[in-house]
């Protein structure tokens, strides 16, 4: 019955990867800085912003290829969304929609996000991480009750897999012992993670600078109000997505003292950007140059603070 009544919810939305190729000219970014504000101020937006799983210490990041796949809304619209964040993703350097890539994206506009939210968690809780998978973190299960519980235009929720320093895999990320048999029959099944056979060892060293590991965002979830987020222009939800969804952004940051994104929703009208900002883009390209295995999150932060500032002590 919960399966039908998740599959009624949705049933305007037919899980169609869209795979992006952008429409956009490809123009990557570089050497993105922002000007006017003291240094300090740039480094509270930074640790602000990015929320880091406390078990590991470090900010994720994509490694090299994304795939969205946009659920809910016209195709028209929903390629419209796919190239955006694929057009974004270029200008960090990453590779977006691949042909026949696999998604690992997932977005979902819903008409009533609370309650489709609540049920997707419930009946897909292998999707968010919910339970055991090796070298795979999440914020937690405190922070995915207030994914489901706190009301947003757009919420998400980010999976991360732990890997070697120089990209290794550590292990299995076969999902623990207590995940549910999957569904073959729903179309709405969470994609299944790689089996491996043994575990590698890791090739690099850690140090007071750099760690033995890294993290890697695995999938993302993406879910969007329909009532909420009516009577924004697509290209400002698409690229509240695409940063939502190319850095893992805590959503209590306090971000009105500064030109972003992510005031978009904001009550102020004098606050709100409809565009991805040259804060922003310079916090991307920042996270994209930073240290992959840097020793801790705060080593980080400064780095891409630096860059940010265009501070030439900034790692390339």
């Amino acid at each position: 019955m919960r399966s039908v009544a998740l599959m009624a919810a949705v049933a305007l939305l037919a899980v169609t990867p869209a795979v992006g190729q952008p429409n956009e000219p490809n123009s990557p970014q570089s050497d993105i800085i922002v000007t006017g504000v003291r240094p300090e101020q740039v480094q509270s937006f930074v640790e602000q912003v990015s929320a880091v799983p406390p078990s590991v210490n470090q900010i994720a990041r994509w490694d090299n290829d994304i795939c969205t796949s946009v659920a809910g809304a016209s195709t028209e619209q929903s390629q419209h969304i796919v190239d955006r964040i694929s057009y974004r993703a270029e200008q960090v350097g990453l590779r977006p929609g691949r042909e026949g890539c696999r998604p690992n994206v997932f977005v979902f506009l819903a008409a009533e996000s609370d309650s489709f939210t609540q049920r997707l968690v419930e009946e897909r809780r292998s999707l968010f991480a919910y339970y055991h998978e090796e070298h795979v973190v999440t914020l937690g299960h405190e922070a995915l009750t207030q994914f489901v519980e706190t009301q947003r235009p757009i919420r998400w929720w980010h999976v991360i897999q732990t890997r070697g320093g120089d990209g290794d895999r550590l292990g299995s990320d076969q999902a623990g012992n207590n995940s549910p048999p999957p569904s073959n029959a729903d179309a709405m099944k969470p994609p299944e993670a790689d089996a491996l056979t043994g575990v590698q060892a890791v090739r690099s060293s850690g140090s007071r600078i750099r760690s033995p590991e890294r993290q890697d965002f695995n999938r993302v979830v993406v879910i969007v109000d329909g009532a909420r987020a009516s009577g924004y222009p697509v290209d400002s939800l698409a690229d509240y997505i695409a940063m939502v969804t190319l850095a893992q952004i805590d959503p209590a940051a306090q971000t009105r003292d500064y030109p972003t994104i992510l005031n978009l929703f904001d009550e102020n009208p004098d606050n709100i950007s409809f565009e991805m900002t040259n804060w922003d883009m310079a916090y991307l390209d920042g996270l994209y140059r930073a240290t992959r295995n840097a020793a801790s999150a705060t080593q980080q932060v400064r780095e891409i603070s630096r860059r940010m500032q265009g501070d030439s002590r900034s790692r390339d």
